[in-house]
């Protein structure tokens, strides 16, 4: 065998080789384009490999340049396999450049099969022996076509498409592969130029193609190799990374959850699957897993999901579920989306987490403070019992005095029929007013939970001004409320800031006694601070507080009164903290304590 054929016969199996390899790669992993378009250059490379070998041992010009036009089409396979390999590997390269070169080569196919013989030569007049590597081979003797141009301009753009992706490529940091791919492709491009000219003019049986493209196709198949070597390596620690959070989750109890969005299936981890007796290789839809969701929640859940996807935000849910065996449990759920290039929604992924213990302890907390606050509220009306005793004394006496003088009308012959119906009205006016006393003290005293709603603050005070009315004569104080017009709702429950204002004002009082030759005055102000919060403040001319005790005066068990009990302010600051508001306390400068409360605004609910 001829060095020759021996030389051109291994480059051929190289790339074929090499071709097989990763045509293999592909196959197992379709999203890899890089390995495809490898494998079509190097077949490529192993068919003009053997194109030449028949090249230089032609006996005709006609043998010459069948041969050589059909080495155009290889030549172009590889061309534009190379370009499509750049972007693909590299990540960069002018896209519209990529198609340009892609079509010029398609277009110098055309012109390849429409000339005679080729594109490359007009005419071949006919074949010259020249003595190479110690074998005889044919040359051409001819005239070069001038179609040859777009050949040279197909691989000055070619120079210039790799030239920009080997800059942009170094620029994110890949400079490696830049310059290994960008300096090899360079050289075989020039040295295909050089070569082809040289045989147009007679000078070599062919273009070598096949020598200039194995450097080429080494140093391809060495990036390809080390991404493979490094894939299996990132597979490895993967996997342990995998068991080590699946550890982690197990230990936590953290159910680990993803939704393919495109094909709707939903896997959970074993965490997951547990909670609702699910086979680990089930992937129901997500409208299977939502049936396991409670009734009450499931609407909300959805909605939830529907807006994660169509928006930018995290998903973030608390939710109820059913399991096989018909427990029922709070779950608190986090999540992801994961979007493609033209932001549609592919995955939701993330973790959730059993809150069923820390709901349990939320409701029985919220069960203990409506206990305590309705104790409170018992203790705040033992205080006022005997003022509202006589608050209701007053009408039932009044009822009283006006039914003798109803009786004494009747007597009379004939009887006042006028004044009798003047007293029958007096009696149910003064009956109102006993049933207002009572409805206000059974309003206060009931039981329930935390019942938010649109309220008006100076409603509200007004109420509250009702039950210490008879308290404020008593103990010769007045109360003013200077509220700003159009003030807003603010949101929370009635009873429960009743009972806020209800404490607050009491303990003003109690500083206001036993001070001589002071106007006991309490004022109330109210006025929107900021956005979404209204600042209400409670002023008096008392004592004022010991500096030392304002930083601990809402503390259980801390009071200043001989009868206090130590729980009304801290149930004040427990109910204001549960409507999202604040409460704080500070002396006034001319005297008196203030008592500030910041309570949020009621939302306006849209119009059906």
């Amino acid at each position: 065998m001829s060095w020759i054929t021996a030389i051109w016969s291994i480059a051929a199996g190289v790339s074929l080789t090499l071709a097989a390899v990763h045509i293999l790669v592909w196959v197992r992993k379709r999203n890899a384009l890089e390995h495809l378009f490898f494998s079509v250059s190097a077949m490529a490379a192993a068919v003009i490999a053997m194109q030449e070998l028949a090249l230089m041992h032609a006996q005709t010009p006609a043998e010459y340049g069948a041969m050589l036009r059909w080495m155009h089409v290889s030549a172009a396979a590889m061309a534009i396999s190379i370009v499509w390999f750049i972007r693909c590997h590299l990540r960069a390269g002018r896209i519209w450049l990529a198609w340009l070169i892609t079509g010029l080569r398609i277009a110098i196919l055309i012109l390849n099969f429409s000339l005679s013989p080729n594109a490359s030569f007009q005419e071949i007049h006919a074949l010259r022996e020249i003595a190479f590597l110690g074998e005889t081979l044919s040359s051409p003797v001819g005239s070069g076509s001038a179609w040859r141009v777009l050949i040279h301009l197909s691989s000055v753009l070619l120079l210039v498409y790799t030239l920009d992706a080997g800059v942009a490529a170094w620029k994110r940091g890949r400079s490696r592969q830049a310059l290994l791919l960008s300096s090899s492709i360079l050289a075989g491009i020039i040295l295909a130029a050089i070569f082809s000219g040289l045989m147009v003019r007679g000078i070599l049986p062919g273009p070598f193609i096949a020598l200039i493209y194995l450097p080429f196709v080494f140093a391809m198949a060495f990036e390809l190799s080390l991404d493979l070597i490094r894939s299996n390596q990132l597979s490895g620690e993967l996997l342990q990374s995998e068991k080590r959070m699946s550890l982690a989750a197990r230990a936590a109890d953290l159910g680990l959850w993803e939704w393919n969005v495109v094909g709707d299936e939903v896997w959970t981890n074993d965490v997951g699957s547990n909670r609702v007796r699910a086979s680990g290789s089930d992937r129901p839809s997500i409208e299977r897993y939502l049936a396991l969701v409670h009734p009450d929640d499931r609407d909300r859940l959805r909605a939830t999901l529907h807006h994660t996807l169509e928006g930018s935000e995290d998903f973030q849910a608390e939710f109820r579920m059913t399991g096989a065996d018909g427990a029922e449990r709070w779950i608190a759920a986090r999540g992801q989306v994961e979007r493609d290039e033209q932001r549609k929604p592919l995955l939701l992924r993330g973790v959730s987490v059993d809150i069923t213990a820390r709901r349990q302890a939320e409701l029985e907390l919220q069960t203990h403070r409506n206990e305590l606050a309705l104790v409170q509220r018992v203790s705040a009306m033992g205080q006022l019992s005997l003022a509202l005793a006589h608050e209701l004394n007053q009408p039932l006496g009044a009822i009283l005095r006006n039914a003798e003088a109803g009786e004494s009308f009747l007597r009379q012959d004939p009887p006042d029929l006028g004044e009798l119906r003047e007293i029958l009205i007096d009696i149910q006016n003064d009956g109102r007013r006993a049933a207002d006393v009572i409805d206000r003290m059974r309003a206060l005293l009931r039981h329930g939970d935390l019942r938010l709603e649109a309220i008006e603050l100076q409603e509200l005070i007004e109420q509250v001004a009702a039950l210490l009315n008879a308290e404020m004569q008593a103990r010769h104080a007045t109360l003013h409320s200077v509220l700003p017009h159009r003030l807003p709702k603010v949101r929370g429950d009635h009873i429960q800031l009743q009972q806020v204002l209800l404490n607050l004002l009491l303990n003003s009082l109690d500083a206001m006694d036993g001070m001589e030759n002071i106007t006991r005055r309490i004022e109330i102000h109210a006025d929107q601070v900021e956005d979404g919060l209204i600042e209400l403040a409670i002023e008096d001319t008392g004592t004022g507080i010991d500096p030392d005790r304002l930083p601990h005066l809402f503390e259980p068990l801390l009071t200043t009164k001989a009868e206090g009990t130590g729980i009304g302010l801290a149930i004040s600051k427990t109910i204001v903290e549960a409507h999202g508001g604040r409460i704080w306390a500070e002396n006034n400068p001319d005297g008196g304590a203030c008592i500030l409360i910041k309570l949020p605004i009621a939302r306006e609910e849209p119009a059906a």
